[in-house]
């Protein structure tokens, strides 16, 4: 019995070519959109599951109140992790971990040197606490001793080809040799720790003043505690408080927080909750379109039931019972879903890479190793094959025979009131993002543009090692003198980073506490980048700075409640005993999504000491008349010539900034694609829905072109009624986009306001899009020969 229902299924695909096309297309795109979606979701949701001991892991987090404001943190000092493993017996193993502290060169020989971005640090216990393989060298020994270091996969091929690594000596931070120890296997993509490459943590007091300083008096790690099983994680934290008074911490007075692994990546204090919002909202988006898919067939199923109503009249006739019907209506709906299915996941496939690089998201292909994953697209599948067949499978099995064989079944009012309701859904849904994606286009663009206080267009930041200072001002000069630049200027700070100095000072007056960024940087700073003055320095045009000078922006006067009218002023804070020389506008330097924050800038003469010190950046303002690879060329031919002791290595400005919105972008980007592709799935449906019209109703089309009406006449009639279902959907969708897009842009301190206009320009937009796809067939019958359409029953 099921091979029949089978080959009449067969049949029936095969013997309505351009329905079954838009069906199995339609829900295939659907799907595959879908898939994908879920898989990403998937994969952001099941982050760090994967390590052996995932469910008795935990990072601990100090909160701490700073004026009433609570702060949190994970950097622990190194000894915090040491003496909790010491003082808890509770504590089975501890973890401590650095993603790095900005770039830093690696180098193998003179031909083969990178500048990662994370080269970290890790105690050897990382290794087997969470199960990261190694396909060169032993785990047990990788990063036990000082002096190791172990590469991931493409930096060891960066540094040494096809060569095995291990044994081998690498220069770190162009001084200090470390000798390469193992290299990883491919790390997944489900995971917070990402880094280029581990030196072992017991080496960083060798490397240098700076990470020697570090170590003994900074909080850098991220502290992971092993609990023994059945340890209640909130008493351990309780008892985190006394470890912390015997170690060097920045605040005695904190309390702490375990926080399980696996629910670092998405529910952490420290993470945003736009993170969880962005999965959501793409999740939705996934079931949206699957919904718009599905119900494109069961649009189509049902408009074409007058066309099955006598095979289901002479079945029903010699006796065919409704379960039948009923059954064989289901086999073709699981035929089709399974074809449909089949070409989604084969769409996916092939696109997977692709698509990944195209939206900028980081996911490899252990993902659809899942088999829970699997599980559920057979759910997604079993559920879209009934969801799909069950409205046609009981209408159509419904039909009276006598009423089917004399012709006089339609879809009924039921069938047509379903067409209209899932019509106007799919419009809806689809006019509903376009308004999202164009609100998303305008804040995007409100914060590409703004004015943050800072001119960061055409400026390039060259990276100056603290190697460099012999060769630094001859370099800088020299840049000064080509005609290429503007003007040039000097900062310790690589701008639009997370790597801006943050000191906690109290207000002299007050006792308030406030979080201050801190900068140094040289005269030119201000010219180079637009900084205007609230109150400048006096003599500030007229003479050059002999002696360090300590200014603020206005928004830290403002937090220390003082005016901006007294210069020289004792410093509000008391940063140092030279007082206060000027006041700065507000500059951003963490972008528009954060309040503006206190800024204190230390302008200083010798920049030679200040700035390259630790080392810093020279910026350049290139002119605008320069074309930026040529300019870049030369500006690398002039560092080459002062003998740097590093590679030339520069970012621009603009770029950093951008990158502050990464994740904004690839949201916006995302809602672009999918908004396209419901407008595809919609726009099938809406093409099948005026192919059937056309059908339906071509005899009344010849009948009419005889008696003289004309093509426009005809077209209107044809496309009136779907043509209203767009209005009705774009006044649906308008609210509900407004609603969305206000909870979205609450989450940013400056944005756009939303206007009319938005709404009137997506509503436009669909309405042509419905017009353009109704008009291919509606066109098409109403130019065509009443003669054929009249001469045959």
């Amino acid at each position: 019995m099921l091979r029949t229902y089978l080959i009449l299924a067969l049949r029936q695909l095969g013997r309505n070519r351009l329905y079954s096309a838009l069906n199995i297309g339609g829900l295939a795109v659907g799907l595959a959109v879908s898939a994908y979606i879920g898989l990403y979701v998937w994969h952001e949701f099941h982050y760090d599951r994967f390590h052996p001991l995932a469910e008795r892991t935990y990072r601990a987090l100090s909160v701490s109140k700073y004026d009433g404001q609570e702060v949190t943190m994970t950097n622990m000092h190194e000894s915090f992790g040491r003496e909790a493993k010491r003082q808890l017996p509770e504590v089975e193993q501890i973890v401590r971990f650095s993603a790095g502290m900005g770039p830093v060169w690696v180098q193998a020989d003179a031909d083969h040197r990178q500048k990662p971005a994370n080269v970290g640090f890790a105690d050897p216990s990382l290794l087997s606490v969470m199960g990261f393989s190694l396909a060169e060298g032993d785990p047990r020994t990788a990063l036990t001793e000082p002096g190791k270091i172990v590469l991931t996969k493409p930096l060891a091929e960066k540094l040494f080809g096809s060569q095995n690594p291990v044994g081998k000596t690498i220069t770190y931070d162009k001084n200090y040799p470390l000798i390469v120890s193992g290299v990883f296997s491919n790390l997944p993509t489900s995971t917070i720790f990402q880094f280029d490459a581990l030196v072992s943590l017991a080496s960083m007091p060798t490397l240098g003043d700076q990470k020697k300083q570090s170590w003994e008096y900074a909080g850098f790690l991220d502290t992971y505690l092993v609990l023994r099983s059945g340890t209640d994680e909130a008493k351990t934290a309780e008892k985190l408080k006394s470890v912390n008074k015997g170690v060097k911490f920045m605040d005695a007075k904190a309390s702490f927080l375990l926080e399980a692994l696996p629910e670092l990546h998405l529910h952490s204090h420290s993470v945003s909750p736009d993170t969880r919002q962005n999965l959501y909202i793409f999740l939705g988006i996934a079931l949206l379109i699957l919904v718009l898919a599905t119900t494109n067939y069961v649009s189509l199923t049902t408009a074409r039931a007058t066309q099955r109503a006598r095979e289901v009249g002479v079945r029903k006739a010699i006796g065919g019972h409704r379960r039948e019907l009923v059954t064989q209506f289901y086999t073709e709906s699981f035929l089709t879903t399974t074809l449909a299915v089949g070409l989604g996941l084969g769409l996916l496939a092939m696109l997977f890479p692709w698509i990944n690089q195209l939206l900028g998201i980081r996911m490899d292909g252990r993902v659809f190793d899942d088999a829970s994953y699997w599980l559920l697209l057979a759910g997604l599948w079993l559920g879209c094959s009934l969801l799909a067949g069950s409205y046609p499978a009981f209408l159509l099995s419904g039909f009276r025979p006598q009423d089917a064989l004399k012709s006089t079944v339609s879809g009924g009012k039921r069938g047509v009131s379903m067409r209209r309701v899932l019509t106007t859904g799919q419009f809806a849904a689809s006019a509903g993002l376009l308004m999202c994606s164009l609100i998303f286009f305008a804040q995007m663009r409100f914060l590409r543009t703004k004015n943050i206080g800072l001119d960061r267009a055409k400026v390039v930041a060259i990276a100056i090692d603290k190697e460099m200072a012999p060769q630094y001002a001859a370099f800088r000069d020299a840049v000064r003198q080509w005609t290429g630049a503007d003007h040039v200027a000097a900062t310790n700070t690589r701008l639009f980073t997370p790597f801006v100095a943050t000191y906690f000072l109290t207000v002299k007056k007050t006792k308030k506490q406030s979080m201050v960024n801190v900068l140094t940087v040289d005269k030119s700073f201000f010219k180079t980048l637009g900084i205007g003055w609230s109150v400048p320095p006096v003599g500030w045009n007229d003479k050059a700075i002999t002696k360090e000078l300590q200014v603020y922006n206005k928004q830290a006067m403002k937090e220390a409640s003082e005016t901006v009218r007294v210069v020289p002023h004792p410093d509000p804070f008391g940063f140092n005993n030279q007082g206060l020389q000027g006041v700065t506008a507000d500059f951003k330097l963490f972008g528009l999504k954060r309040e503006q924050s206190p800024v204190m800038l230390s302008v200083v003469s010798d920049t030679s000491r200040a700035v390259v010190g630790n080392g810093g950046y020279l910026l350049v303002k290139l002119n605008g008349n320069q074309d930026v690879p040529v300019a870049l060329g030369q500006l690398k031919l002039l560092y080459e010539q002062a003998n740097p002791p590093a590679p030339f290595d520069y970012y621009f400005l603009d770029d950093a900034y951008n990158k502050l919105y990464e994740k904004e972008q690839q949201l916006a980007t995302l809602v672009n694609g999918f908004t396209v592709l419901t407008l595809l799935v919609a726009c099938l449906g809406l093409l099948g829905l005026m192919t059937f019209t056309v059908e339906a109703r071509t005899k009344e089309i010849g009948i009419r072109k005889v008696l003289g009406a004309s093509v426009a006449g005809i077209v209107g009639l044809l496309s009136r009624e779907l043509i209203a279902l767009v209005a009705v959907a774009v006044l649906i969708a308008s609210p509900l986009a407004w609603w969305a897009m206000n909870k979205w842009l609450a989450d940013f301190a400056y944005h756009i306001t939303i206007e009319w206009w938005v709404f009137a320009a997506a509503g436009v937009g669909a309405m042509l899009v419905a017009l353009l796809t109704i008009s291919v067939q509606s066109v098409r019958a109403a130019v065509a020969n009443p003669v054929d359409s009249l001469r045959s029953e």
